[in-house]
């Protein structure tokens, strides 16, 4: 042998003890007749105080029959992890790996151990993460079975573990965002470099629909090599969010176009008139000019309650709407007009917001049916109406909730509008149609009342 490699037994002896693991010859028994130097140094032991005891003796009692099953060649894997004690008397862990190919006498075993302690506390770090972490972790094969589902299923989507391990997930996924979902995955399988991106919603095990985002792609290399990994998160809340300002923005845009439409007319009335009473001096043209005024003060009002009409979650509540619509119609003028009252049931809305809601019903009742029309507020199963035996729709439905429209001479147009806008923030449906006496009804499908 070259001199540049092991010329003696202390070159030999150098190296076990510097090797990165310990080195084992024990008999049949598992009674210890060599240990390399590197015990020192792994585990705090003189290498001579271990020769003649068993090895099983340092082993921790719950992992004694799987160290002595690897060790006795009874296992299919050629190696083992378990808790072990050191010199100081802690337990450490230790990966022991079995040689298969010997030429000692076959009495004999050997074997190599080294301390693996961080693995255990990484992968108990690793369960901790997934358990708790705001994402689901799963690992599908290339025909979309699931192989692994994270613990966090159960806190985030409130599935079981084991149950979701069985199941095709791809059956929770909203009917309408399948087919994305499919080719996503389809993509994420043909090509490995893939991304996918997908926002979906997916049925929560309480029976709600959820906005999930899950991310994945396809593993090239390792242990998960072809297959798919996903992480899921719930986005509800975030897509909430960007409902209510798309619904802002909505509105803005309906304001917009209200000043640049609806102010234009009274403001060429109001110039028209001044230009008129400068030039006759005659008190009907400041008479109109002061109506044109007073018009675009009222169109002001209903515009800054248009834009900026919303309801806060936090402000919903079970409310009497007989005791409400009561309230709302001592702050009309209701001329003649009668308040009857038929709702026997609450219901779960933002007051303030219903208060508008109503005020604005009634107005329009008053407006278009008269001064002595009737108006009944009443409750059903499905949520609540408002009705009145006044002239009902002669010109249809189709533009009653549009900004500015109004059959009325003295209307702004708003009204309607902005009670559609509390429907909408309510997560409501209005339907306008013809009540029994020929006036108009308004029924409000309350989904969460």
């Amino acid at each position: 042998m070259p001199d540049q490699y092991l010329t003696s037994t202390d070159d030999f002896e150098a190296v076990l003890a510097e090797a990165p693991s310990v080195l084992t010859v024990t008999d049949g028994e598992l009674i210890i007749r060599f240990v390399s130097p590197a015990i020192e140094r792994v585990l705090g032991y003189d290498m001579e105080s271990l020769v003649g005891t068993n090895w099983l003796d340092l082993v921790h009692p719950e992992d004694t029959d799987r160290v002595l099953a690897t060790l006795a060649g009874e296992r299919d894997d050629d190696g083992a992890e378990y808790r072990f004690r050191n010199a100081d008397g802690d337990w450490v862990w230790l990966e022991t790996i079995v040689s298969s190919d010997t030429e000692t006498d076959r009495d004999c075993l050997v074997f190599t151990s080294r301390d693996v302690s961080d693995r255990p506390r990484f992968e108990a770090r690793f369960h901790q993460f997934v358990t708790h972490t705001s994402d689901v972790l799963t690992v599908f094969d290339e025909q979309g079975n699931v192989e692994y589902i994270s613990p966090s299923v159960e806190r985030v989507l409130g599935y079981d573990q084991d149950e979701m391990q069985d199941s095709d997930l791809f059956e929770y996924v909203h009917p309408d965002d399948l087919s994305n979902a499919l080719t996503e995955f389809g993509q994420m399988i043909d090509d490995p470099g893939y991304i996918a991106v997908i926002e979906h919603r997916y049925r929560h095990a309480d029976g709600d629909w959820i906005w999930a985002e899950s991310r994945g792609q396809q593993v090239e290399s390792g242990p998960l090599e072809d297959h798919v990994v996903v992480t899921t998160r719930d986005i509800s809340e975030r897509k909430q969010r960007e409902q209510e300002l798309e619904r802002q923005n909505q509105r803005l845009e309906r304001f917009s176009d209200a000043i640049s439409h609806d102010l234009r007319n009274p403001l060429d009335v109001l110039d028209g008139s001044l230009e008129l009473a400068r030039e006759t001096g005659e008190d009907a043209h400041f008479e109109r000019a002061e109506r044109s005024i007073d018009r675009m003060y009222t169109l002001i009002d209903d515009l800054l309650v248009l834009a900026k009409q919303g309801v806060d979650p936090e402000e919903i509540e079970t409310v009497d709407l007989s005791t409400l619509s009561q309230r709302a119609w001592s702050m009309v003028d209701t001329q003649d007009a009668t308040l009857e009252t038929e709702a026997a049931d609450s219901i779960k809305a933002d007051e303030g917001a219903m208060l508008e809601l109503l005020e604005n019903l009634f107005r329009n009742a008053i407006e278009h049916g008269g001064d002595d029309v009737t108006v009944t507020v009443g409750t059903e199963s499905w949520g609540f109406y408002v009705t009145d035996d006044g002239t009902g729709f002669s010109d249809g439905t189709a533009d009653l909730f549009e900004p500015g429209y109004s059959t009325a001479d003295e209307g702004t147009g708003f009204g309607l509008c902005i009670v559609e806008q509390i429907v909408d923030a309510h997560n409501w449906e209005v339907i306008a149609t013809d009540s029994e006496s020929g006036g108009a009804r308004f029924e409000f499908i309350c989904r969460d009342s």
